[in-house]
Order: C-alpha cells, then structure tokens, then sequence
C-alpha cells in the first residue's frame, strides 16, 4: 500500500470512504478489466473475419460458415457491453454511497460544532459546501477510480494486440502519443484554479440567495427588490465566468487530442499504403488506433475532474476539519435532577475575535440562583445578558470561573443530562417546517398526540390550532412564516412546557407583540411559570426588556459593561435610585 502515501492527502482520506465498499468496488475494476480486454480481443476478431472471410474464403463460404463468422463479433462487442456496463454501475454506486456517507458525516459534524462556528460562518456557504462541493467530489470517487484503472488497462490490452500486428508500426506511432500529455498537464492546472474560484463563487451565490428569501420582508419593507436582485446578478456572472474557465479548458483538450490522434491515423495510412499491408491487418491497426484513442481522452477528462473535486473536497474536509469549542470532558457523568441553586462562580467571558483583541463580555460574575426562585437581568442592550444565559447550557464556556448545577461543575457532565434540564424561550421563535404537532412535541422526542394537546391547551395554543386547516397536522411553514408572532410564541411555549424542566430560560417573549397578542402571550408564560396549582413549577431566569414584567421577581440583577452593578427587589432597587430606576424612569417617564 505504499502507493497510497504517493497520493494528494485529500484523496487519501476519500479512499478512507471508498474503503466499506471495496468488494463492490473491486468487482467495478474486475469488470473493467474485462471491458479493456475485450478490446484487444474485439481487433483480433475483427481481423481473423476479415482475413477469412475477405482475403481468404475467395467468395467460397458457407451459409452456415458465413453466419458463424458474422456472429462472432456480436459475441464479443455483447460481452465489451456486458463488461462496461458492471464496471460502470458498480463503481458509480460506490461513488454515490461514498457522496451519500460524506454529505451525512459532514451534517453530524456540523451538529457537534460549536455556536461561534456558526457565528463566524454564512449558511449559504454551509448549504454549498454540503451540496455543491458534495456532489463534486463524487467525480473523484466514481468516474474517476473507474477510468483510472479501466482505461489504462485498455491501453496495454490494445497496445498489446497492435505490437502484435506490427510492432514496428505501432512503436513508431506510439512516438506521438506523449503530446496527448501536454493539455492534460496545461488544462488540468487551469481548472483547478478556475473550479475553486467558481466554487466560492457557488457559495457566495446560494449565500445571498438564502439571505434573500429569508430576509424577504425586509427587503419589500425597505423596497430593495432591485438591489437583490442586482447583487444576485453579479454573483450569477461572476460564476458564469468562472465556470466557463472551467469549460473551456475542458472543451480544448479534446480538439488537441483529436488531432494528435489524427495525425497518427494519417502515419498509419501512409505506412500501410507503402508497405501494402493486408487489409484486415489496416483494419485491425484503425481500429485499434481508436481504441487507444478513447482512454487517452478519458484520462484527460478525469485529470481534469480531479482537480476539480479535489478543490471541492479540500472545502468540505475545512468543515470537518474544524473541532467543537465545547465539548464533553472524557468521563462526563450525569447531572442529577436540578434541587438547589444555580451558581455562577466568579464568571468571566470573553469573545474571541480574528485579528482582534479579545472582547471582554462578562467580568467576574458572582450570582446564586436558588431552585423556584424568579431572577431576572435587566441591562441595557450589549451588557451580557444573553451571553450569561447561553453559558448555562454551555452553547459557549466561561474563558475564567466555572457555573455550577447543585453544586457541580456543569463542564463535568454529559450535555444530554444538562440540558434535558433546562427549557428555552427566545425573542425570536424558531419552528421547523414540520406540522404543529410535530413542532410542539420537538420539546419532548417521543410524546404521544394527548400530551402534545395539554401542552397546547396551556399555552392558549389549542383553540388557534383547531381553527387551522389541518389541525395539529398542518404544516407552519419556513420558520412558521404561516402564523402570527403571538402564535409562534405559543407553539415554542407549548413545547417548553411539555418537556417540563426544572430550569426555565426566558428571553422575554412578549416584547415585540402588539397587546392583544402580548396579553394571550403573558397568559401562557404565567401558565408555565405557575402551573395548574398557582405554585412556581421552575427556577427561572428571565431576560427582562419591559420592567413592569419582572416587578414580582424574587431578585433583579442589573447588568452594566458585564458587570453586575445592582441586585434586588423591585422596590428595593427603586429605592436605591441608581442603574435601576434610571432604567425604569426612562421606560416609565413622570
């Protein structure tokens, strides 16, 4: 295997795909050896009929001996067939399971990494290398294994049968081929160049795509059609462009090689006619001639997709190249059901940014939150609130101090155990396109049709849902774009209440409603907080944008610059008259 070390890394690790289906693979390449055998075969019946029939029989055959020669070559180009056509199918399966097992490991990887991946990534860059370059790099694995040992295979099968022809003649055309090499060497160069370009032009492209029709409200609110529009023209041409390199060169090598050949074929003719070669000897060297010339052609081709899919796969294997921030410590236990208090023990956070200093988000952040307590931060906007509620289920670490569960260090248990602990709901809801039940019943894998309508029912969700199409089972649309904000934020706590943790993370839900949706929307809040029997049925930390919501909070913590500047009551930060009230007299002027 040391022809192995030999390859492009890149390569070496697609063989490591290739490798679960190598029998399949080794059976696509038995048969393509038997494909480029039977061309050597298929010249020297071609020339034993002629021969006989032509330059030998003198019109004196046989009905029968005429037929059993005429069937002949069917027998061997049907056997060529059969051969080309397992060959084919085998190693194109290959290729496609292997596209398949890279495009699904690619996925997992990406549900492993971290949130600052994905803040520092585009999804349209995300889709394209998942999609486009995927799909790319089965030219690697497919066409290309397949041609690189069924047309060099075919090469030495004629190549023998010509030498024994005439291997004078064969030698002295052999003398042209070497100039087949050189657009194969040019052109390969070129494209791969010219694919990578197009490649991140391709995600560019879908970038901008995505952002379009996801954005596409705030495009029309802000008439912005053109602007779109023009953009995504320029990305189009762009690629054009680009992709057009890439044909070009491809279109180029054949002409080049056809031509070569050409002039081989003509030496070929020329000898013939000089030495007065037998005719099925003419016959057999052509085609032969022609035989060699579909290899030379196709290897061309795979030197050129070759360096295509290598750019492709050099781009997803960045992706799964990339390791996860956060991670589970080697022998992470489980965390026991949440039945004291959440801790932040001296919390520092800092945002790394390329090139950049590090951005300091959270300085030395003490806070004790005690199991059915309601804490909430209030802050004015960038003062680290939502970073401290992302450390909790560790979407990100503290770079100093630790946050504890019960008193356990949360980066020493398994995530699963962590966070089937902890129920979020955010500003901005997001719901699959998948129906409401399914949408609902996310917050708890596995529930049953009954207890996905409790959840609802105490979400003053299910009298909405029942006035939709299809009930439970219609679908919401791209992030419920079907429904209102005040139905989406019912829907997502529905699904925090039937998976009915013991800690509860509210990023204020209410605050971009209008009050009629506001009112039904607190109304359901107060059901998860409180529960059937009016008792705190959670510890609960809220981020708070409207004070008048956290007045009957068991404690207020008042971020500033990261730090905590202010911790208590309502009444008592009031009374204090500093960060707080000066927050409260600017939502609540006199």
């Amino acid at each position: 295997m040391n022809w192995l070390s030999k390859l492009n890394p890149t390569h070496q690790r697609l063989l490591g795909y290739v490798k679960p289906y190598r029998r399949r693979l080794i059976a696509g390449i038995a048969l393509g050896v038997g494909f480029s055998a039977s061309n050597g075969l298929t010249l020297y019946v071609v020339k034993e009929v002629w021969r006989k029939v032509f330059e030998e029989s003198h019109g004196n055959l046989t009905l029968w001996q005429s037929l059993g020669f005429a069937c002949l070559l069917p027998l061997v180009m049907g056997l060529r067939g059969l051969c080309d056509f397992g060959a084919t199918y085998n190693v194109l399966w290959v290729g496609q399971r292997v596209v398949n097992d890279l495009r699904s490991k690619l996925f997992e990887h990406l549900q492993i990494l971290s949130l600052d991946f994905f803040t520092g990534s585009k999804t349209g860059d995300l889709i394209s290398r998942s999609t486009n370059d995927v799909n790319a790099v089965q030219n690697s694995v497919s066409t290309a294994i397949g041609d690189i040992v069924k047309q060099p295979a075919t090469l030495v099968c004629v190549l023998a049968m010509l030498l024994k022809l005439d291997w004078q003649l064969t030698l002295m055309t052999l003398l042209v081929f070497p100039l087949c090499a050189v657009p194969i060497l040019v052109f390969g160069r070129r494209i791969r160049k010219a694919a990578k370009a197009m490649q991140q032009h391709q995600a560019a492209m879908v970038s901008v795509l995505h952002e379009g029709l996801v954005g596409m409200r705030v495009v029309k609110a802000f008439g912005a059609e053109e602007v779109e529009a023009r953009s995504f023209r320029n990305l189009c041409s762009n690629l054009f462009r680009q992709r057009m390199r890439v044909v070009r060169a491809r279109a180029a090598s054949t002409p080049l090689i056809e031509m070569i050949s050409g002039v081989a074929a003509a030496f070929v003719f020329l000898y013939a006619y000089r030495t007065s070669m037998p005719a099925s000897t003419l016959v057999s060297m052509a085609l032969g001639l022609f035989f060699m010339y579909e290899p030379v052609k196709k290897l061309s081709a795979v030197q050129m997709q070759l360096q295509e899919s290598l750019s492709a796969a050099e781009r997803v294997f960045y992706v799964m190249d990339q390791k996860p921030t956060v991670v589970e410590a080697p022998n992470a236990g489980t965390l026991a059901k949440f039945h004291d208090a959440l801790e932040f023990d001296h919390v520092t956070f800092h945002y790394k940014v390329p090139g950049q200093e590090d951005r300091l988000v959270l300085d030395n952040i003490r806070l004790r939150i005690p199991k059915g307590s309601l804490t909430a931060l209030v802050g004015a906007s960038g003062s680290g609130k939502t970073t401290l509620f992302n450390l909790i289920p560790r979407f990100y670490d503290p770079t100093g101090g630790a946050v504890h569960v019960d008193g356990v260090d949360i980066r020493t248990v398994s995530f699963p155990s962590l966070r089937q602990q902890i129920g979020m709901v955010t500003q901005e809801t997001f719901l699959f396109n998948d129906t409401v039940a399914n949408n609902i019943g996310y917050g708890k894998i596995g529930s049953n049709r009954q207890e996905i309508v409790n959840a609802a029912r105490r979400a003053h969700a299910h009298d909405f849902i029942m006035q939709m199409a299809e009930n439970y089972d219609t679908l919401v649309g791209d992030f419920g774009v079907k429904l209102s904000g005040g139905q989406r934020q019912r829907l997502a706590i529905a699904r925090a209440i039937l998976r009915d943790p013991p800690l509860l993370l509210l990023d204020e839900a209410t605050s971009a409603l209008d009050t009629e949706s506001e009112r039904v929307v607190q109304a359901a809040l107060d059901e998860l907080m409180w529960g059937a029997h009016q008792t705190r049925q959670h510890t609960m930390l809220v981020i708070a944008h409207r004070l008048s919501t956290v007045r009957h909070a068991d404690c207020i913590v008042v971020l500033d610059k990261g730090h905590i500047v202010e911790t208590g009551t309502h009444e008592e930060l009031l009374a204090r008259g500093r960060t707080y009230k000066r927050l409260h007299d600017l939502q609540f002027p006199v």
